[in-house]
């Protein structure tokens, strides 16, 4: 894949979660969305807090001087940012349920397993020791997948 795909990926990332964020306004979440928006939310600042010891980029190339990180909840989670997103983006979509939100939500894991496959090609090429990482953590969801 190139770069202009790269972007076009990481657009439509974004202009998903912000289509997620704006329906659910005013944010009267119900106590399942609350908690699911809010587990959504720690991983993902845990995830940024401990990647702070290499280069965060919203395009799935990594860095050519980042470093591997498999501490914090990448020893077992590869990608804990795209799961973080997930359910923070999941919990607005139940509280204020309907079609088109499931629809958005569904391209929204698409394009994440599609940036998530991508990646994990370029840093298996960039780390010797990604695919022993790989063997030992889960892509997205801890026990399942």
């Amino acid at each position: 894949m190139d770069k202009p795909l790269a972007y076009l990926l990481v657009v439509f990332q974004f202009s998903a979660i912000g289509w997620l964020i704006k329906s659910a306004y005013p944010f009267n979440l119900n106590l399942i969305a609350f908690v699911v928006c809010a587990i959504g939310i720690i991983l993902g600042s845990w995830s940024l807090w401990v990647m702070r010891v290499s280069k965060i980029r919203i395009l799935p190339m990594p860095d050519i001087q980042a470093e591997l990180v498999t501490n914090g909840p990448y020893r077992l989670i590869r990608h804990p940012m795209y799961t973080a997103v997930l359910l923070f983006t999941a919990g607005l979509s139940i509280a204020y349920f309907n079609c088109y939100k499931v629809a958005i939500w569904s391209s929204l894991l698409i394009v994440l397993l599609v940036k998530l496959h991508w990646e994990e090609k370029m840093l298996m090429q960039q780390f010797p020791n990604y695919q022993q990482y790989r063997a030992k953590s889960y892509k997205l969801i801890p026990f399942l997948y």
